[in-house]
């Protein structure tokens, strides 16, 4: 299997003053280490690793790191890298050797396909894993890792163990671990809760104070009985009814009058 082949060149200078003059001339600074090779400061053209790694298989992309001068080449893969906050410029990148005889450990893209009978009803799919841990030769990374997921309904999921790997593709994953699941719909608010909040009076509810309250409920505090209705009790009579307020009434005008007719004090 042929490799995406980088150039690489060897750097002698690090730091900070030396790394900003070779972004100034569209290189980037790295590290190469691993087995193959001990650890060796390198510098290599940017764009041209982002064309790489925007390819399908990514970051798992294994590279022929070709180097000037000698022409020396050894297989490699990047495992870490650092990009500008804002321009997303690649800013640092450091490679790991490989060997094509060994297995790699990678993690592999999901990808789902169909639509689960669980969603027809109402159903919301989970993806729980978008990457599943997996190790392979360097020539047998695939790209990604389909999951059928049309036969799932409410309360199903698709196990770890039920995927179907490549030849020579090793999984890294507790079989029984889920990798996508159909749970329930949210419960859905109850009818009272919702009539309650928009204002409208439910049988049985006591009234809003200085609202008249529903039919069968007992009326708030404070609040004027209806036409026709008993008093609450303990409540207050209504003013001007009753034969009691209308004797108080009287007396209060006897005794208005018998103050007019008596004579002041000189």
């Amino acid at each position: 299997m042929e490799f995406q082949r980088l150039d690489v060149e060897l750097r002698t200078e690090r730091g900070k003053g030396p790394a900003r003059r070779l972004r100034g001339r569209g290189l980037v600074p790295g590290v190469v280490y691993g087995p193959a090779m001990p650890s060796t400061a390198v510098a290599f053209d940017g764009k041209k690793l982002r064309r790489v790694m925007a390819a399908e298989l990514g970051l798992n992309q294994v590279l022929e790191l070709k180097f000037a001068g000698d022409g020396k080449t050894v297989l490699a893969m990047v495992q870490d890298h650092h990009a500008h906050a804002i321009s997303r410029d690649l800013l640092h990148v450091d490679f790991i050797t490989v060997d094509p005889e060994k297995p790699v450990d990678v993690r592999i893209p999901v990808v789902t396909t169909g639509k689960s009978a669980g969603e027809e009803f109402g159903g919301r799919l989970v993806v729980v894993f978008r990457e599943i841990p997996m190790r392979c030769l360097p020539a047998k990374i695939p790209v990604k890792i389909e999951v059928d997921i049309s036969e799932l309904g409410i309360g199903h999921s698709f196990k770890a163990g039920q995927l179907k790997l490549p030849e020579g593709v090793q999984l890294k994953l507790d079989p029984a671990q889920a990798i996508v699941a159909v749970v329930a719909p949210e419960a859905e608010p109850k009818a009272e809760e919702a009539v309650a909040a928009e204002g409208v009076p439910v049988e049985g509810a006591p009234a809003v104070p200085g609202a008249p309250a529903a039919p069968g409920a007992p009326a708030a505090p404070g609040a004027p009985a209806a036409p026709g209705a008993p008093a609450a009790p303990g409540a207050a009579p209504a003013a001007g009814k009753g034969p009691e307020a209308k004797g108080k009434g009287a007396e209060a005008k006897g005794k208005g009058a018998e103050a007019k007719g008596k004579p002041g004090k000189k």
